[in-house]
């Protein structure tokens, strides 16, 4: 059995990629879509100035939106940054998707796909499993997380984090059990990246340590 540090997190795996980090890109990828449709709802400026931070008393006419949002909307610039100044917020999403989607495009010699959110995430997602073969996985993993995240903060739909309270880890026995909203998981350790359970083994889990409980005061 060969053992490989994963691409992304370093932790020892059977594959390049543990299925940890593989799952978060994942979700990272699909909720893209919904994300988008977020953003674009967001242009609008709020009354008394800037919601992105800056001043609403300017000299000159304002933005007819949200820099933030209208940043990350937008167009790439056709020139290369050469000032760290000319460079102002995130990248554009669509162009962040569309250079990796080239790369998995070419590298695989694929039919080139158009320019829009959903097209491009359903490519990407498609190869994922090559995609987390590829020595570039981490940066790529990273690029998307910060995408993701910088799109939650504008449109304030960061997941919430939920202590399962009685709950104790199957493998620490910590009382670390917590729940994501919104997540693919209905509860993880915060300790242990290996326990993640679905619905089904997380209510399985409850009535077994309930069990267990009754049992230890009757004895």
């Amino acid at each position: 059995m060969n053992i490989y540090e994963c691409f992304v997190c370093g932790d020892p795996q059977e594959s390049n990629t543990c299925d940890r980090c593989r799952a978060g890109i994942r979700g990272d990828l699909l909720g893209l879509p919904e994300l988008y449709v977020l953003l674009t709802m967001s242009r609008q400026r709020e009354r008394g100035g800037g919601s992105d931070g800056r001043s609403g008393k300017r000299l000159h006419a304002p933005l007819p939106g949200r820099g933030d949002v209208l940043n990350l909307l937008g167009p790439a610039s056709r020139q290369g940054v050469t000032d760290a100044e000319d460079q102002t917020g995130s990248a554009p999403l669509l162009e962040v998707l569309s250079g990796w989607t080239e790369v998995v495009t070419e590298e695989r010699n694929l039919t080139p796909v158009r320019k829009h959110v959903s097209t491009m995430t359903a490519r990407l997602t498609g190869h994922l499993g090559w995609i987390c073969s590829q020595p570039w996985v981490r940066d790529f993993a990273g690029e998307i997380q910060e995408l993701v995240h910088e799109v939650q903060r504008i449109t304030m739909t960061q997941p919430r984090r939920e202590l399962l309270r009685g709950v104790t880890c199957p493998s620490c026995e910590g009382l670390t059990m917590v729940r994501h909203y919104p997540g693919d998981w209905a509860a993880e350790c915060a300790l242990c990246p290996s326990v993640r359970l679905d619905e089904r083994d997380y209510e399985g889990l409850v009535k077994d340590q309930a069990r267990r409980a009754g049992e230890s005061v009757k004895s």
